[in-house]
């Protein structure tokens, strides 16, 4: 599996359980893996018609899908026995086991992630606005995240809507647009009450009047420096393409 580290395959002796099981009766197949009833983390592999029970590293699971290593991360593991074990954890300094994705930092502090691999940990930053989503192993939107404060990460409180309006039929809108107060290049969707955080382009700055992103030049309220800068890119590109065209 792609997203299983390659370092797992090197840990696999060191972590796994090299007993020989109960004969070559415990193959379905000459060669390939079978599940060990009871457990989420052990499997029985054959060759030959040997077979052998071993154990995934800490904090994988034994895949009986895959076709590849038959070790994965939980979220990509259906392992439903009603009375399965895992093999003891074995935390490192960093990691709460030797194999996983973990978010790092509160509910206030959910853009970073940790990845464990045979005990090491390796930081890694979500984009810009986004928050680690430990239910799918993916950055997302922090209001689609469960334990995020998404107006805490983001530092943006969305207003109250306004009143809906029996006598106007006038309904509540789904979402609203709100311009950053310290950046005119960003800007907030609040949808049910939860910020989104969205940057425009280098040469672009969130346009209140017609809520979305429009060229620099036309939004007044953005500083000198960042009109300068963005002209100075839009020029850059525009030079880019000219160059593309005329060497075609």
């Amino acid at each position: 599996m792609a997203k299983i580290v390659i370092s797992a395959l090197l840990c696999l002796a060191m972590f796994g359980s090299m007993a020989q099981a109960a004969g070559a009766g415990a193959c379905r197949e000459a060669n390939g893996t079978a599940p060990v009833s009871g457990s989420c983390d052990a499997y029985i592999e054959c060759k030959n018609g040997v077979a052998e029970e071993k154990l995934c590293p800490d904090g994988l699971l034994y895949n009986e899908k895959s076709t590849g290593y038959p070790c994965g991360y939980p979220i990509d593991v259906e392992c439903n026995q009603a009375t399965a074990r895992l093999q003891a954890a074995q935390p490192s300094e960093n990691c709460p086991h030797q194999f996983g994705y973990y978010r790092m930092g509160d509910a206030s502090h959910c853009g970073q992630f940790m990845n464990c691999a045979a005990g090491r940990g390796f930081v890694f930053d979500c984009p810009v606005g986004l928050a680690w989503n430990p239910a799918t192993y993916k950055c997302d939107w922090p209001d689609q995240v469960e334990d995020c404060d998404a107006e805490a990460f983001l530092g943006f409180r969305c207003p109250a809507p306004a009143p809906k309006s029996d006598l106007l039929g006038v309904q509540e809108e789904d979402y609203t647009f709100h311009a950053s107060d310290s950046d005119c290049q960003v800007y907030f969707i609040c949808i049910e009450g939860r910020p989104r955080r969205i940057g425009c382009g280098e040469d672009q700055a969130f346009n209140q009047e017609l809520k979305q992103c429009d060229d620099i030049e036309n939004v007044p309220n953005c500083s000198s420096d960042i009109k300068a800068k963005g002209a100075e890119i839009k020029a850059a590109r525009a030079n880019a393409a000219a160059l593309r065209r005329k060497q075609n």
